[in-house]
């Protein structure tokens, strides 16, 4: 290999490795330095930096797969548009609302407080009491109240990214750590179809990808699938390097992929189903004896087990909430794992080889027959099915709601899960679609030879079974509340890149198959356009949207209005929702949330403003008893924040921060292309 192409290569194909192997390990050290109340700047960025370079420095070793310097500059400068483009949009939600607003609060939390759990600051509450008291709660969305401390939500390895950003430049450099990571994962995309497909098509699935609104949606915002990405496409190119290695070079491979795949549950418990759909590949490297299989399992096996363990202890209360989805998903591991342990063994006495069917040649056609009436089923399953839910599920009121605002008849149960392949065409486009699937069961047979010893296995086939399987699996349930863009984001780390990547190596395909005929440079750009114009349409009505712009602005006034040894007590329902964390959080006042059970009454009604009003007045004793002044805080809801506090007979009611800004749509039955307009709004008032 000459210098040039290597070079090329080497930005192309390791790089992007190197920055997925970085990641993982910065994530993974968080884990202990939070625990011990360690994430300073003074030590973490050390620490981070360290095993950084040293995780880079292991990763350096990826084999290169040669490029001209024209896919890769090509697909370096598409990811860097890609980056800079999420930045100069980036999202300011702290006012929490949404998943990105309770990730940049549990950032802020680390980069302020160093450590977990929450401090609720119960003393100046009324201690014991005041926990007792059937109306007063620490929770609020994410912020689960335990014991006498509050625990946020979600996996702490995104969170701990972000916060890094937030001592390198406040707010607003948090904001833009998801868009430098999004780039990141353009290039590694890139990267890691010049391996499987061909470095000459990089910038096209670069682009294609980067083009894709719910993967800017999610670079836009303080979500976890940025890094997710990155990390899990790190891992599919040592999964593709693997294959046709030998010896220590396996090892090596194997090992470092095995320490990726685990590394993602350090950002998303959904990892699990990732390594689930793994097992039977790491089954079958096993029964062939391929140097890498041990490495493989042992990387994955012990990084996922940390990885599982630091969500026992710093997320348990949300893996109880998602019990009823997590543990089929573990118990569905656990079965596989133990099938394969079985069939690996049987194969391995050469029990499976003596099977005529398993080893028939019509075996691979049969096989993607299959996989195409699958596809074929996913697809049409909205001319002949409704999928629902349990109607008394939280989701399903929220469902209800947005069917009643947008005309649409009234049926909360509906997850819309059936329409879930019209989601991915709506910002890929129908030939995209169509051409992944074709791709998908054109490969198989290609694999399942492979598997039969008919034919070498193709380097592809850990990330094709990968992406499939979980492809398939989320495009059966996708598990999101369906209102669109938040619920797109689901796809963003292995079903568009899946798509994109499959879509791409059929446009190759059909491009290398009348190569010899001429009007081949016509035949890409019709590639190229049936796979980015589509793309293109659906971003553009968003394509410089901003949302959630000036609440770092609201929040820090609202700060300034409250004096030392106040305590913040949310009446209402947006201020109990919105606004707990972030008083107790960013201002540093404690704060808790007084809730009136329907059982005493419903909202608007002459008990419910009794029972309301009696809590608030023990509540205010108790914090009066503790040396501090009770402020009652409302944003509104059903009704008007001024209103309330005066009807429980506040004093000094004043409006602290106000902001008229904008958020994405929430629409469930269209590609959604513009913005709603939200008011954010915190009044308050001493209690009486």
């Amino acid at each position: 290999m000459s210098d040039s192409p290597r070079a090329a290569g080497i930005l192309l194909t390791r790089v992007p490795v190197v920055l997925a192997a970085a990641v993982a390990a910065v994530t993974a050290v968080a884990v202990p330095l939070v625990l011990l109340d360690l994430w300073t700047p003074a030590v973490a960025w050390p620490v981070a930096l360290v095993v950084a370079v040293l995780a880079g420095r292991l990763a350096w070793g990826t084999p290169v797969v040669a490029a001209g310097w024209g896919s890769a500059g090509g697909s370096a400068a598409i990811a860097l548009a890609a980056g800079l483009w999420a930045a100069l949009t980036h999202a300011e939600h702290v006012v929490l609302r949404r998943d990105a607003g309770s990730v940049a609060l549990y950032a802020h939390q680390l980069a302020t407080h160093h450590g977990l759990p929450v401090d609720a600051s119960v003393a100046a509450l009324g201690g014991a009491a005041a926990l007792a008291d059937p109306n007063l709660t620490l929770a609020s969305p994410a912020f689960y109240e335990v014991g006498d401390h509050v625990v946020p939500q979600f996996l702490l390895g995104a969170p701990a990214l972000y916060s890094l950003g937030e001592w390198a430049g406040g707010w607003t450099g948090m904001f833009v750590v998801p868009a430098v990571l999004g780039a990141f994962g353009v290039l590694a995309l890139a990267g890691f179809t010049a391996r499987v497909v061909g470095a000459t098509w990089a910038p096209l699935a670069a682009g294609a990808f980067a083009l894709a609104q719910p993967v800017l949606h999610a670079n836009r915002s303080t979500y976890s699938e940025p890094p997710a990405l990155l990390v899990l496409l790190g891992a599919a190119s040592l999964l593709v390097a693997l294959l046709p290695a030998t010896g220590r070079t396996a090892a090596r491979l194997g090992g470092g992929a095995g320490l990726l795949v685990g590394a993602c549950g350090f950002v998303r418990i959904d990892f699990l189903r990732e390594v689930a759909v793994l097992v039977p590949v790491v089954a079958l490297l096993l029964a062939v004896r391929h140097p890498g299989a041990r490495a493989l399992v042992t990387g994955t096996g012990l990084v996922s087990a940390l990885a599982v363990g630091s969500a026992l202890l710093t997320s348990r209360p949300y893996l109880g909430t998602i019990a009823g989805s997590l543990l089929p998903l573990v118990a569905g591991l656990v079965f596989l794992t133990a099938v394969c342990l079985v069939l690996t063994r049987l194969a391995r006495g050469g029990f499976l080889a003596r099977r005529r069917w398993l080893v028939s040649d019509r075996l691979p056609l049969v096989l993607a027959v299959a996989l195409g009436v699958v596809l074929a089923v996913l697809a049409s399953r909205p001319l002949w099915l409704v999928v629902r839910q349990d109607p008394e599920d939280p989701g399903s009121k929220l469902v209800a709601g947005l069917q009643l605002a947008q005309g649409l008849p009234v049926d909360g149960g509906r997850t819309y899960a059936e329409h879930s392949v019209n989601w991915i065409a709506w910002y890929l486009g129908w030939p995209a679609v169509v051409l992944a699937g074709a791709a998908a069961v054109v490969l198989l047979p290609r694999l399942v030879r492979g598997v039969q010893q008919h034919s070498p296995l193709p380097s592809w086939t850990a990330p094709y079974v990968v992406a499939l399987g979980s492809t398939l699996l989320t495009l059966y349930r996708p598990g999101i509340t369906p209102d669109h863009p938040w619920a797109d984001r689901r796809f963003v780390v292995v079903v568009l890149p899946a798509v994109v990547v499959l879509a791409v190596a059929a446009c190759r395909f059909v491009v290398d198959r009348y190569a010899a005929q001429r009007l081949t440079g016509l035949r890409v750009a019709i590639a190229a356009v049936l796979l980015l114009v589509p793309a293109a349409v659906g971003t553009a009505p968003l394509a410089w949207a901003r949302t959630e712009v000036g609440e770092p602005a609201a929040v820090a006034q609202a700060c300034r209005s409250f004096a030392a040894g106040d305590v913040a007590l949310a009446v209402d329902p947006r201020s109990r929702n919105e606004w707990p964390q972030v008083l107790r959080g960013t201002c540093g006042v404690p704060t808790a949330s007084i809730t009136v059970p329907t059982a005493q009454g419903r909202p608007g009604t002459t008990e419910y403003w009794s029972a309301l009003g009696a809590a608030v007045d023990r509540e205010a004793q108790r914090v009066r008893a503790a040396g501090g002044t009770p402020v009652l805080v409302a944003a509104g809801g059903d009704t008007d924040p001024v209103e309330v506090l005066q009807k429980l007979g506040a004093t000094g009611v004043r409006t602290v921060a106000v902001r008229r800004t904008a958020e994405d749509e929430r629409v469930l039955t269209e590609r959604p292309d513009g913005l709603q307009r939200i008011d954010v709004r915190l009044v308050t008032g001493v209690a009486p």
